[in-house]
């Protein structure tokens, strides 16, 4: 007898529909849901890695920029006759001609000149018994070459790293006595570059050609050879110019590096980042979006079997029929699909979400797409747009090709008088008419906070010339807060393919430059000149009335008579704080009112000695005034003065209410000169002579 194999039982057709979509369905999903992850961690890597290029790229420009902008000072320094003649013995006339450039360049950490006995002019500085400025590194470098040297050293009095730039002093006949030299510090370019980092742990610092590192804001690294930790081809790719990205381990992490070099320089700039930080994040994002597709998958898996199971023409039609609806764009109708099949209703609204993230998705491409390539304060271009237009632009049908270079003038001082928000508003006014004033092909962009530049194809140098004097008359004749609306252009125009866009971009950068020494300054005297003509209108420097003349006449004849007329002046612009243009709500409080008198009055040679009187002439004797807290004689004395005075002719009751406020010995002075019968003794010429040229300078502007 045969053995009877038991039979297995059929599958029905149920069964094996809801096996074979499920299957089906899940081998699909996990099979190209592996292909898309590939993609896009792919993607994300390139995405990340050019992200990282574009910011070192950045940093290089950058530090390029800096280290140009103090070439070109140390040019302007090599031809002062002061400096070159060492302010024949003057030490104050040298340094003179140093502090501005320092006040106005953050990145500037020394500027000094040495000379051929070995003598040193430098502020601020302790300089080794057994120094010679003959011997130290900066001053060699200077003497080895005629353009501007570049060097990296360290200091002799601290062992700090130094970054210098210098150049030999000649004198008339042709000798070297001396050189100059400007120090950036470790520190301050460190600093510099840390404000544009994007990752937690990017790093950008300076090595040699060797791969030493030169300038790094971890000082321990400073002289570690980067060279050894890459191997040798890459490293010979990277200095012959042929590759700018590398990868190498430090610290038992691996680390992703591109390195760019500083044009017209044996440096190179070098912005690092853990791949950690990079890859850490991908992995996580492709992690769960496989568990979401796995998810999704096993629902969707069901959810197609049940509809193979239960229904399947007549569903499927009308859910078609709404798909339909939704791409044509018309409204879906409100009533559900003619089916008791839950899921295929579900399905059906999971469309129209889709649709609606997808048209959002959309939005949000075009948005990031948008603000990519263009300022999110001005609307134009940014740098990166204009970088790209540059090398698609530079064809030859294009030539002659100019490029132009604008700069706000003034924009410090804007912002210092009047706050950033005002200087936003001035950018956007200038980049308005800028916008006006070019043609319909030119490329208008703003490639920093106050610098913006123009391609301008197929424009000869005297069309160049003609568009200048056009973007100059159209800039807005109204103020923007009191300031005036002021811009240096300079341009350069590419005649053929053998010119280098660098070469006249540079040159472009350099006729604004020197248009800005001038314009900065015209716009600096006008801006400050409006606010005084405010403040007169605004009744804030009134003419003194006699019994305020007798009465500091009286205080500056016993205690300070070589000061009469500062303290005068100084009383008379004591409120210049409060004009209208400093501040939309004008104040009363003692802080911000004598802070901002003081920043007006410091802007100004002619003003600049009352600035300190009138920044502390609401303090108190006891300690309780505004703004520094000083007590007693801390305060200057013309300051006392001053308050004494306002005291008497504005409010006298708080002298007796509030004695504490005042100096005892002006209040004892003041016992001794009642009011009504001070009679002013006659000056003593000899003691204002100090102050004649002072004066004679200042009376038209503040008369």
């Amino acid at each position: 007898m045969q053995n009877m194999q038991p039979q297995k039982e059929p599958y029905t057709i149920k069964r094996e529909m809801f096996l074979i979509g499920f299957i089906f369905l899940i081998f699909t999903s996990l099979l190209f849901s592996g292909i898309f992850l590939c993609v896009v961690y792919r993607s994300n890597l390139k995405s990340a890695r050019a992200s990282l290029c574009e910011c070192n790229n950045q940093m290089t420009t950058y530090t390029e920029g800096i280290f140009h902008e103090n070439a070109m000072i140390v040019e302007i320094l090599a031809r002062n006759d002061t400096v070159i003649h060492a302010g024949n013995g003057s030490f104050e006339a040298v340094l003179a001609e140093f502090h501005p450039i320092l006040e106005a360049n953050d990145n500037i950490t020394y500027i000094y000149s040495g000379y051929a006995d070995g003598s040193l002019l430098i502020d601020g500085y302790a300089t080794p018994l057994d120094f010679d400025a003959t011997e130290r590194p900066w001053y060699l470098a200077a003497a080895a070459t005629q353009d501007v040297a570049k060097l990296v050293y360290s200091d002799a009095a601290t062992g700090a790293c130094l970054f210098s730039q210098c150049k030999r002093l000649v004198d008339e006949s042709g000798e070297m006595v001396g050189a100059v030299a400007i120090d950036c510090s470790n520190e301050s370019l460190s600093k510099q570059l840390s404000t544009k980092y994007s990752y937690a742990s990017q790093r950008s610092f300076i090595v040699d050609p060797t791969g030493a590192v030169l300038l790094h804001p971890d000082e321990t690294q400073i002289n570690v050879s980067l060279r050894e930790k890459m191997d040798a081809a890459t490293w010979g790719n990277i200095v012959a110019g042929r590759s700018n990205y590398a990868e190498y381990v430090t610290d038992d992490l691996r680390t992703m590096a591109y390195l760019e070099r500083i044009p017209n320089t044996d440096f190179i700039v070098v912005t690092a980042i853990s791949s950690k930080e990079i890859l850490t994040p991908i992995l996580h994002s492709m992690v769960g979006l496989l568990l979401l597709t796995v998810v999704l998958s096993i629902a969707l898996g069901a959810l197609l079997s049940r509809i193979l199971i239960r229904r399947f023409a007549r569903p499927i039609v009308e859910l078609g029929q709404r798909i339909q609806c939704i791409a044509a764009g018309n409204a879906v109708p409100a009533a559900g699909i003619l089916t008791s099949n839950a899921e295929i209703e579900d399905i059906a609204k999971s469309i129209e979400i889709i649709v609606a993230d997808i048209a959002a998705s959309e939005e949000q491409r075009k948005k990031a797409e948008y603000l990519s390539f263009h300022d999110s304060m001005t609307g134009l271009y940014n740098r990166r747009f204009f970088e790209e237009e540059l090398r698609r632009l530079d064809v030859r049908r294009n030539y002659p090709l100019c490029l132009v270079c604008c700069d706000v003038n003034g924009l410090k001082l804007v912002n210092d008088l009047f706050g950033h928000a005002v200087g936003d508003r001035l950018i956007a006014a200038i980049a308005d008419a800028l916008e006006t004033g070019c043609r319909a092909d030119d490329i208008l962009a703003r490639i920093g906070g106050d610098e913006f530049a123009i391609i301008l194809p197929r424009t000869s140098p005297q069309d160049a010339a003609q568009m200048m004097r056009r973007l100059k008359a159209g800039l807005p004749k109204e103020r923007v807060f009191g300031a005036k609306v002021s811009v240096s252009l300079g341009y350069a125009v590419k005649s053929d393919r053998e010119q280098s866009v660098e070469d006249v971009l540079r040159s472009a950068d350099e006729m604004m430059y020197q248009e800005k020494l001038l314009e900065s300054m015209i716009m600096k005297q006008d801006t400050i000149m409006g606010l005084f003509e405010t403040a007169k209108e605004e009744g804030l420097l009134a003419e003194l009335s006699q019994q305020e003349q007798r009465l500091l006449d009286a205080f500056a004849h016993r205690l300070c008579p070589n000061v009469c007329l500062p303290l005068k002046e100084s009383y008379r612009l004591r409120k210049i704080g409060l004009c209208s243009l400093l501040s939309s709500k004008p104040t009363d409080d003692d802080q911000l009112y004598t802070e901002a008198g003081y920043r007006v009055l410091s802007q100004l040679d002619d003003t600049r000695p009352y600035a300190s009187f009138v920044l502390y002439y609401r303090e108190r004797f006891d300690g309780s005034g505004r703004p520094a807290g000083l007590v007693g004689e801390n305060i200057p004395l013309p300051s006392r003065i001053m308050a004494v005075v306002e005291a008497v002719m504005e409010y006298p009751s708080s002298l007796g209410q509030n004695p504490q406020w005042y100096d005892p010995a002006l209040l004892t002075l003041l016992k001794d000169f009642p009011l009504g019968s001070i009679v002013p003794p006659p000056p003593d010429a000899a003691c204002f002579a100090p102050y004649a040229g002072l004066f004679a300078r200042s009376a038209g502007f503040f008369h």
